[in-house]
């Protein structure tokens, strides 16, 4: 048994050492193969999740009570391999990519927590049936929480238990708008929302910026402040979304949803302290909702 534990739980004490001394900051650092490593963790991480599900399964149809079988040996090995392998890619992805955040950091170490409870479930192979499914089932447990906390950084709070956002507007009773339009709550801010708090705000940070309040934006990041009232070129919001959609600086990203004519033009009236026309307003309301 010592050899065994040897072998599962020093390469996690490495991995959770790693995840302490590299820590996500929201800069983004090279060298060039630690960013590409780290890139592999969105493909390396649905294997791992996918075999640990098999393994308790296959303990129910091979009903080995002494020993697990041959299938499910072979199971636990590749899910506990695996799991170290997307957990590993992770910290290097967080650390490398310019990733901070709260929910960045849950992420982080619930996959940490992860890797360490499906090597936990490989170990206790030789023991009673009734403890290894108890470990599997622990240790699915451990990866559920961090794929939830890695869903919703993506795909915005609630996933995957909440519905889409034209569902959840169509129960929501309209209520009477406000007296006096307020340009940035009422166009801009579901803007952002939108298109960049998802990588700019408290659970994910991408280069220092948070853009999720205006104190945020005024701060800014790394670039300098996203948002500098009356001057559109020191405002680095509005110089990413209006550069070439091939330069690499463009924002949103390209393979993300993007800004309409109207939200730019919003954008571009706010932060030049002019009152946003009542038909852009409009269309750029209507295009935020995603």
């Amino acid at each position: 048994m010592r050899p065994r534990l040897l072998l599962a739980f020093a390469p996690n004490l490495v991995l959770a050492l790693l995840a302490f001394l590299l820590p996500p900051d929201g800069t983004e650092r090279g060298p060039e193969v630690m960013s590409v490593i780290g890139n592999l963790h969105i493909l390396a991480l649905h294997i791992p999740a996918a075999v640990l599900l098999l393994v308790p399964l296959f303990e129910f149809w091979e009903r080995h009570e002494d020993a697990a079988g041959v299938t499910v040996r072979r199971l636990s090995l590749i899910s506990a391999v695996g799991t170290f392998g997307a957990s590993f890619c992770g910290v290097m992805h967080a650390r490398f990519n310019g990733f901070a955040g709260d929910g960045v950091d849950s992420h982080l170490w619930a996959g940490v927590a992860a890797s360490f409870f499906a090597a936990g479930a490989w170990v206790v192979l030789e023991q009673p049936r009734r403890l290894r499914m108890i470990a599997q089932g622990a240790a699915i447990a451990v990866m559920s929480l961090a794929a939830h906390i890695g869903g919703e950084l993506v795909h915005d709070e609630g996933f995957p238990f909440r519905p889409n956002k034209t569902v959840r507007e169509a129960n929501v009773v309209t209520k009477a708008p406000p007296a006096a339009p307020d340009d940035y709550r009422d166009v801009v801010q579901p803007i952002l929302e939108n298109y960049c708090v998802g990588c700019h705000g408290a659970k994910k940070v991408k280069g220092k910026l948070r853009m999720d309040s205006l104190e945020a934006m005024l701060k800014g990041g790394e670039e300098g402040p996203a948002l500098v009232h009356g001057d559109l070129k020191k405002s680095t919001m509005f110089v990413r979304i209006t550069l070439d959609k091939d330069d690499d600086e463009f924002m949103p990203p390209a393979e993300e949803a993007q800004l309409n004519a109207a939200q730019i033009e919003a954008i571009r009236l706010w932060i030049e302290r002019k009152p946003i026309p009542a038909a852009v307003a409009k269309e750029a309301r209507v295009g935020a909702r995603k």
